[in-house]
């Protein structure tokens, strides 16, 4: 049971908390752009948005923040207090979770509470490079004129496309349990103008990138993706440039995170002025 008062303990958060929240999370928000676009998104309101957003409290003050959906993530920063409270509720809610994702010691040390069983992982991702850029750092390319926000009638075909990109990243496909949610997931994205693409409106994309979170601090992109014909062209360079440079005539700063392997995504992405902010986990269930 989540303890009620706001001195000590776990307090489910609700509408009525939301500045104290935000202002909380604003202390980094490259690292909590997730979480922030979630309430942004109305998530304190409302759990279908993203699932129960819970706080730590230690004298009346806030000490961490996790949301906990299909997706968990545990804010920066977090207490080890807060830490060992988030695990006891997670194990004990019920929620059907993912994927677990954050800066990587906090996540490495919300695991070591939660419990890593090798029948519940499917893959863990220590030390992914979280990397930013702004006006000052943008590096800015050729244009891209043809990258265009993704239409709801390419639904399927986007479907197809970041299940490929997932597949070829991951090793196994994370949202078979849950086609369903997926597609509604892709048509929010696509509806919201999140979903941008490179390519012929009824044919497939030839690239394709995601606003995956997005609030008036920071925007966070994922799913950068080139279909294997059209690599070595330079598409993602122009069109990560462009959608960046869209992007920073609203908000301070854009985000994303990248595997510390991807030599080739670490490139494109430094050559257009990203400079890294920090470390990533993710921790992907069966």
């Amino acid at each position: 049971m989540l303890i009620r008062s706001i001195r000590y303990g776990l307090r489910r958060l609700s509408g009525r908390d939301r500045w104290e929240v935000v202002g909380f999370l604003r202390q980094h928000a490259e690292h909590n752009a997730y979480l922030l676009g979630q309430i942004a998104r109305d998530g304190l309101h409302r759990e279908a948005v993203a699932g129960v957003f819970v706080g730590y409290y230690a004298g009346g003050e806030l000490e961490g923040v996790v949301c906990i959906g299909s997706n968990l993530v545990v804010s920066e920063p977090c207490s080890e207090r807060a830490l060992d409270g988030f695990a006891s509720f997670a194990r004990s809610a019920g929620y059907a979770v993912r994927v677990a994702v954050g800066p990587d010691d906090l996540i490495d040390g919300f695991m070591g509470r939660f419990g890593r069983d090798d029948d519940d992982i499917a893959l863990e991702r220590p030390a992914q490079l979280l990397y930013r850029v702004d006006h000052t750092t943008l590096a800015l390319p050729d244009a891209c004129p043809e990258l265009r926000p993704a239409e709801v009638t390419e639904l399927e075909a986007l479907l197809r496309t970041d299940l490929a990109m997932v597949v070829e990243e991951l090793g196994f496909d994370p949202f078979s349990h849950d086609i369903m949610g997926f597609r509604r997931g892709w048509l929010r994205r696509i509806r919201e103008q999140r979903a941008w693409v490179v390519g012929i409106l009824g044919q497939p994309p030839i690239f394709k990138v995601d606003q995956s979170a997005v609030c008036d601090d920071v925007v966070q992109l994922a799913g950068v993706y080139t279909a294997p014909a059209y690599r070595g062209r330079g598409i993602a360079r122009r069109a990560v440039g462009e959608m960046c440079r869209v992007l920073l005539e609203e908000v301070p700063v854009v985000t994303l995170y990248v595997h510390a392997d991807n030599a080739p995504a670490i490139r494109l992405y430094e050559s257009l002025g990203f400079e890294p902010a920090g470390h990533v986990r993710s921790v992907w269930f069966f």
